[in-house]
C-alpha cells in the first residue's frame, strides 16, 4: 500500500519503492542493533548511525 502523499511529491513508483524499503531497512539495522543485549545506546542514535552508512553506502 502506498502512501497517499508520495504521488503528491510526484515521486514515480520505483522512486518511491526505493525510498521505501530502504527507510525499511535503516530501520531494521537500528532495531536489531538495539536489541542487542551489550547494546546501551538510544534507539535514536542507531538510527541515524545506520542511516549515516546507508548514505554513505550510496555514495560510493
Amino acid at each position: 500500500m502506498r502512501d497517499a502523499r508520495i504521488p503528491a511529491r510526484r515521486v514515480g513508483d520505483s522512486r518511491a519503492t526505493l525510498a521505501a524499503e530502504a527507510g525499511i531497512t535503516v530501520f531494521r539495522v537500528g532495531f536489531e542493533r538495539w536489541v542487542d543485549p551489550g547494546e546501551q545506546r538510544p534507539m535514536p542514535v542507531l538510527m541515524r548511525e545506520a542511516l549515516q552508512e546507508l548514505r554513505a553506502v550510496t555514495a560510493a
